[in-house]
């Protein structure tokens, strides 16, 4: 039976959408944001044509008994196409410089070949979920091993540094290096790594935490299957989620948060498998007892790995536990279950990591929130906002698509809890209004629970992309023009997402996420000739770099330490003397990112453009007499006052 009030809602969505745009365009006209009008104009097309697909699809009964085929393959003979495309990757990655983007290409042919293999009649699931897992570790690691140096938001390169210092004393990192002597797994888990491959920290990092990223693949597709019971539908899923920008970031972007995000998956997992019938119980593997006791060890990980994402997960968790109680199906996260975070967490935090908390305080400041600030500059408007944001528009159209869907469907009953947090996820993962406001994204940070929620946003558009298909068969178009117009859907999916025909802006040409030879060389050579316990000035991703804090063992284990300042747009350095790192080839060529160092500020961020003024400016400040290094990336200086 079904829940009326979700089905009325489902029902009376597009409409209400159509209210809530036209709300929107008032607002914006009243703040005088025009730039938001046009941008939110074009997320509010896919949005409403959406849900007035999901109209279309309602009026008829689709099927999902059986199997949509629209493909016919040869699963030998896919299976051999996929080899050889997989080999070119591999050989385009190697013999192509870091910025090339012709291993990219072949790519997208791997994600045709898997979507054809996934709509046709001899379907092998096994084969088919391993090879969507092969696909994204093969775009994970063209970005982060390619590269000199890849550190994406940055936090790479300083968790780089603390899995070094546990790699050489045996230890978890001291107190002096922060607080995450208390969250110490993910610095223990790189430094093993590093043991058992015999590799460096760097190299390491890169290679395990891809392979554990692509892993979540398997974790989604079985905790899908576990719900809906149809193998093609959740391999869809399983590409879709694989194919989305945000993953195969997150998946580039391997920190604290992502493993945390990694161990949520799996609790997950565990918690839905759970409540499998006592029939499936008998034959499966690993008995309830032991998932139980997986699921309290996934906790604990969590827990260690990062800071806030456990308190962050247990408020997801309790999301689930409320709608679950209010479709009166299955309930996977019960009271009982819920106590065990919460407690882990609480005693945690209060009795051994309670220093964290003071971390947070600054962020309870009510002054904070009482003048909400937008984003003024709107790097990306009409045209180019569209281009760069072609997978987002797909995202939109088919998860809006599906969540209403499931939410009016209810077959299985559990899929209304499924669509509502699919919705969640749409407001959470695509441009809107909530990802301009100041005080959202860069104090309370609603971008970690973006990533917690990109398995129901797969999910959502998933089943949107599953319903669609079947609806376009079940019409009576002809299967080759289905088939035609569904594999091009996918690649024009998979060309947004992989960014092959993003527009680049001047406004953002500062901003980057890795360094070159060069850079790398020359930050070497500071690290060997600077002294210890020297001040050094330079850009917001150099000083990153260089945030290597003074601990009692770091003569003894031959690790330099400095005092990293960011530089402001003024070029002052209160200290008496130190040294100035200037990445000269990016700021001729790009640009440079001063600032105040405070991400509580709105005006933090201070782009150093290379216009006239600005050459001139370090002409006066920096003179040939004090640069005591120089190659093709790095300019080191010395300065006395």
């Amino acid at each position: 039976m079904k829940i009326r009030l979700f089905e009325n809602l489902a029902n009376i969505f597009p409409y209400l959408l159509i209210l809530a745009y036209i709300a929107g365009c008032i607002f914006c006209l009243l703040i005088d944001r025009i730039g938001y009008l046009i941008n939110g104009s074009i997320m509010a097309v896919p949005a409403i044509l959406g849900s007035f697909m999901f109209i279309l699809m309602k009026k008829k009964d689709l099927d999902f008994s059986n199997k949509t085929e629209v493909y016919f393959s040869n699963p030998s003979t896919s299976v051999m196409l996929f080899s050889l495309f997989y080999v070119f990757t591999i050989l385009a990655f190697l013999m192509t410089p870091a910025g090339s983007n012709w291993g990219l290409l072949t790519i997208l042919i791997l994600y045709a070949i898997i979507f054809i293999q996934i709509l046709s009649r001899r379907l092998v699931p096994a084969v088919v979920l391993l090879e969507i897992m092969l696909s994204l570790t093969a775009t994970i690691y063209n970005y982060t091993l390619r590269p000199a140096l890849y550190f994406g938001w940055t936090d790479i390169l300083p968790h780089t540094y603390m899995s070094t210092v546990t790699y050489l004393s045996g230890h978890v990192i001291p107190g002096e290096l922060g607080n995450y002597t208390y969250f110490p797994l993910y610095h223990v888990f790189v430094a093993i790594s590093s043991h058992i491959l015999g590799l460096d920290i760097q190299t390491s990092l890169f290679i395990i935490t891809g392979l554990v990223f692509s892993s979540t693949v398997l974790f989604l597709y079985y905790l899908v299957n576990v719900i809906f019971h149809d193998e093609q539908i959740s391999l869809i899923i399983a590409l879709m989620y694989a194919m989305n920008a945000d993953v195969i970031y997150y998946g580039t972007y391997m920190v604290t948060r992502t493993m945390a995000y990694v161990g949520f998956l799996i609790l997950l997992y565990l918690l839905y498998s759970l409540t499998t019938s006592e029939a499936d119980a008998r034959y499966s593997t690993v008995k309830p007892t032991a998932r139980k006791v997986l699921v309290v060890i996934t906790v604990f990980f969590m827990l260690l790995v990062h800071q806030i994402s456990t308190p962050m997960i247990i408020v997801l968790l309790g999301l689930l536990f409320v709608f679950e109680l209010y479709t009166h199906n299955k309930i996977h996260v019960t009271p009982a279950f819920l106590m065990v975070p919460i407690s882990l967490c609480a005693s945690y935090w209060l009795f051994i990591a309670y220093s964290f908390l003071g971390e947070l305080a600054p962020r309870t400041d009510l002054s904070l929130y009482q003048n909400i600030a937008f984003t003024d500059a709107l790097h990306h408007l009409g045209l180019s906002f569209l281009m760069n944001n072609i997978d987002t528009i797909l995202i939109v159209f088919f998860a809006l698509a599906g969540a209403i869907y499931l939410i009016w469907k209810q077959q299985p009953r559990y899929s209304v809890v499924l669509g509502v947090l699919g919705f969640l996820a749409i407001l959470l993962n695509v441009p809107n209004i909530l990802s301009t406001v100041f005080q959202l994204v860069e104090i309370l940070r609603i971008d970690r629970y973006a990533l917690l929620f990109l398995p129901f946003l797969a999910v959502a558009m998933g089943f949107g992309l599953s319903i669609f298909s079947r609806y376009l068969t079940a019409g009576r178009i002809p299967i080759r023009v289905v088939g035609i117009l569904l594999i091009a859907l996918v690649v024009l999916y998979g060309i947004g997402s992989l960014g092959l025909i993003k527009v680049e802006s001047d406004e953002l040409s500062y901003t980057r996420d890795s360094f070159n030879q060069d850079e790398v060389v020359g930050f070497d050579h500071v690290l060997k000739t600077v002294p210890s316990g020297s001040s050094l000035y330079s850009d917001h991703y150099t000083s990153r770099f260089f945030e290597r804090g003074k601990f009692d063992q770091s003569e003894r284990l031959g690790l330099p330490y400095y005092i990293s300042y960011w530089m402001n747009n003024d070029l002052k350095t209160p200290e008496e003397s130190g040294y100035i790192i200037l990445l000269e080839n990016q700021f001729q060529h790009g640009g440079l990112v001063f600032g105040k160092g405070n991400e509580l500020d709105p005006e933090n961020i201070q782009p150093y453009l290379p216009t006239e003024e600005n050459v001139q400016k370090i002409a006066r400040k920096l003179s040939v007499e004090d640069k005591i290094y120089s190659n093709v990336g790095v300019d080191l200086y010395y300065f006395s006052n």
